[in-house]
């Protein structure tokens, strides 16, 4: 399985494995994270009530210094302040993931002094393009260690920043051999990563092996498809139907994945559209 490509077909990461191509998208994460993957991302710049009060003294924050913040209770006024500087936390710990001293943009502090606009912000796009970038970044590094020498007893490290756990359950969800390998599948669950876990001590030559085999019986053409109890959601539905250019073509390799029970027709009529 490798990274391929094919730059003129959009945003979106394409993978070869074996004989065909699998993509990972902005729409694949929408559907794995259930994250809202839509909408401007463009914030004001204003002056940050939580930063004056509990940073001012820093010339920028990271999630070191929430942590630290957040690890004594009473350095806090009230219970709502410890509850924004959490969101905060756990959105650059998680969705957003990067090193801890990397300096958090100031305009995200005031976006969580409103916490209806902090849940109503598509995170999903921010998410999304920060996993693309480290993900292509990784490949790239890896490729240049291949046209340099290493010294003597360097090592080639990866560090995936952005939300690389939604890539794992992507796998998952696409490559059956590796789902019935090394994970649980319970009933189908909104969000899909709710649907999966990863079995305990795996193992890297294990993983090597099995995403060796894996384009032996690898079904043709898997691009991941929204269930119409998914398409009620009005951001996957918007993401899916009301944004075509988000929809590559797929590529000459790629057959179109059949027309199943759980996409309705609305879904049909744009793939004949694209």
């Amino acid at each position: 399985m490798r990274l391929t490509d094919h730059s003129s077909m959009g945003d979106a990461l394409w993978f070869e494995v074996g004989e065909d191509l699998g993509r990972f998208s902005i729409n694949e994460l929408c559907l794995i994270t259930g994250m809202k993957c839509v909408g401007s991302t463009h914030l004001p710049l204003v002056e940050s009530r939580l930063i004056t009060r509990y940073f001012s003294t820093l010339r920028g924050v990271s999630r070191e210094h929430l942590e630290l913040q957040l690890s004594n209770a009473a350095n806090l006024d009230n219970d709502d302040d410890a509850v924004k500087l959490s969101l905060l936390y756990l959105t650059f710990s998680i969705p957003l993931s990067n090193a801890n001293s990397v300096k958090i943009d100031p305009k995200f502090f005031a976006l969580a002094d409103n916490i209806a606009e902090f849940n109503d912000f598509p995170w999903g796009v921010l998410s999304w393009e920060a996993t693309r970038t480290a993900i292509c970044n990784s490949v790239e590094n890896r490729v240049s260690s291949k046209r340099i020498p290493l010294k003597k007893n360097d090592k080639v490290h990866y560090s995936v920043a952005g939300f690389p756990h939604a890539l794992l359950v992507w796998a998952y969800e696409t490559l059956p051999t590796i789902a019935l390998k090394f994970s649980s599948n319970y009933e189908h669950a909104i969000p899909r990563m709710l649907s999966w876990t990863t079995a305990d001590n795996v193992k890297f030559d294990d993983v090597m092996s099995a995403f060796t085999e894996v384009g032996e019986k690898q079904p043709k053409g898997f691009v991941m498809m929204p269930t119409e109890k998914e398409l009620k959601d009005p951001w996957v539905a918007r993401l899916y139907l009301k944004n075509p250019s988000v929809v590559p073509n797929l590529p000459p390799k790629t057959p179109a994945p059949p027309t199943s029970s759980d996409t309705n027709s609305e879904w049909r009529e744009f793939q004949k559209e694209i």
